[in-house]
């Protein structure tokens, strides 16, 4: 039986040691699993000055090893009217590797996937003229590109989103909706009208327990949309009062055992959406305009997950998953309208698993950090003004977190890194509760279906064997067995027929399980 097994390096995962999407995942949660060690303000490891730009304006940095070098590159778009260009730039030392240069500007964040299947990473991001381009990853040159119709300030997602083995390239347009694109060509696969996409970027996950993948985007319509992803035809929608810039995150924010859709409108509010038929499940209304995307975790440790999002009103809030009642509020003193970001930053100085917030801001020229648990200030630093969606990832693969962040006002881009530049950053998980929603689980470990895959998560190398058995306890297929390196990986099972199935992921000191269902 054949085995189909997709590995980071060849673009088919999506490592929480990197960032190589908007949201940091396919489901945009913005939760970083890899800790830090920024107790205080970091320092600025480097910092880019783009040229002939008014900003760099991308929803942040793609951060992978995008020419196989074995070190990671940070690849980043600038914005303007003349001249822009996207940057691939040397993860320690924030020198250029290469650039690839167009006449407008680049609002949508890249995403890094090996996206044609040649064994190499490509780079893939849209333009404020309207087409998307696919990068070699190694040097920058043109693979081919596509013309939406509209401004594509979308970021796009790269995922076998309809399940025939094949990357397709997934985004939203001004004027002409959704665009799926073969990967290899850019040939258009199915495109869905169903208005004006801005900036809202897709959620590509299994939304509605069936097996199949989902496409999950906000219009500037008002409408929030649940595409199929093997044919973009409409499942369900949700109309809110107003435009939606927000991206959706994807989770079970509730515990009930079912996917949940979290997403802002310009109607000022919030809304968690029932997965599988779209109904409103809690709303929470702010003071302003919601443009900022959420970030989902469970930020105090007590076993239930909570969403965090900014507002135009100058707020970050904390909700309650369950409810969407107020946990903590934060003024940050100007519009939040980009991503808030997530992630331990201080696990290996405190040995705790708290986590922490990472606040944008309009109108400030700092980055603020929050405790996750109260909303309280850890620390400032500050840069210019108009910061934007943060990356947290590990761009000098010392095992420790760094972030990485564009500023409209001096055109910059910023690295930043821990005081005492620590490495193989960690937590102690066994002296709380996070385990099982928080972070990953057993041993640091994370085992899930994704759609009609299984995604596997290790910090450390690990020798695992991954099984699959039929409900009678045969063995239908082995997928995996060996050592694998740290990071995220992929699988997909080829199951032939209908039926439940349960796949074992055994090591030396432990073994998981999980169900998988195919119709």
């Amino acid at each position: 039986m054949e085995v189909f097994l997709a590995l980071l390096i060849f673009g088919q995962t999506y490592a929480d040691t990197t960032w190589t999407m908007y949201g940091g995942t396919l489901e945009n949660t913005h939760f970083q699993k890899m800790v830090g060690a920024m107790e205080t303000a970091p320092y600025v490891k480097w910092s880019y000055i783009s040229t002939n730009s008014i900003g760099i304006e991308a929803r942040g940095a793609a951060v992978a090893d995008v020419d196989n070098d074995g070190a990671m590159e940070v690849v980043i778009g600038s914005a303007g009217s003349v001249g822009q260009k996207v940057y691939c730039l040397d993860g320690v030392t924030g020198l250029v590797k290469w650039s690839y240069g167009t006449f407008y500007g680049y609002y949508s964040s890249a995403t890094i996937a090996d996206v044609d299947g040649d064994m190499a990473m490509e780079v893939v991001i849209g333009n404020y003229d309207g087409k998307v381009y696919c990068l070699n990853g190694v040097a920058g040159t043109l693979k081919w590109s596509y013309n939406t119709g509209g401004r594509a300030n979308s970021s796009p997602a790269i995922v076998d989103v309809d399940g025939d083995g094949n990357m397709e390239v997934v985004t939203g347009s001004i004027n002409s909706g959704v665009h799926c694109l073969n990967g290899v060509t850019g040939a258009v696969k199915w495109n869905t009208g169903i208005g004006s996409i801005d900036y809202s970027s897709p959620a590509i996950a299994d939304v509605d327990g069936n097996g199949n993948m989902e496409v999950i985007i906000g219009s500037r319509n008002g409408g929030v949309y649940c595409l199929n992803g093997v044919n973009g035809l409409v499942k369900w929608s949700y109309a809110t009062g107003d435009e939606i810039e927000s991206s959706p995150a994807v989770a079970d924010v509730d515990g009930d055992g079912a996917m949940e859709v979290i997403i802002g409108s310009d109607d000022n509010k919030v809304y968690c959406l029932n997965g599988t038929n779209g109904l409103v499940k809690w709303s929470y209304t702010t003071g302003d305009d919601v443009l900022s995307s959420p970030a989902v975790a469970d930020m105090d440790r007590d076993g239930n997950i909570e969403v965090v999002i900014g507002s135009n009103d100058g707020k970050v809030y904390c909700l309650d998953g369950v409810t969407g009642l107020v946990e903590w509020s934060y003024y940050a003193g100007g519009g939040i309208h980009r991503g808030i970001s997530v992630a331990d930053l201080e696990g290996e100085v405190s040995g705790e698993c708290n986590l922490e917030v990472l606040i944008p801001n309009l109108s400030r020229n700092y980055l603020t950090c929050l405790n996750g648990e109260n909303g309280s200030v850890l620390w400032t630093k500050q840069l210019d003004s108009d910061v934007h969606d943060i990356t947290i990832a590990d761009i000098d693969d010392d095992g420790c977190v760094e972030l990485v962040v564009g500023t409209q006002n001096g055109s910059k881009i910023w690295a930043l890194d821990d005081v005492g530049n620590r490495s193989d950053c960690k937590c102690d998980t066994s002296s709380n509760n996070i385990e099982e929603k928080g972070y990953p689980s057993q041993n640091g470990i994370e085992f899930r279906s994704m759609g009609k895959g299984i995604y596997l998560f290790t910090p450390n190398a690990i020798q695992v064997d991954i099984n699959v058995y039929d409900v009678s306890g045969s063995l239908e297929q082995t997928i995996y067995k060996g050592i694998l390196n740290k990071g995220g990986h992929t699988f997909m099972p080829n199951i032939k027929s209908s039926g439940v199935y349960f796949v074992t992921l055994q090591s030396r000191n432990f073994k998981q399980s999980l169900k998988l269902i195919r119709f």
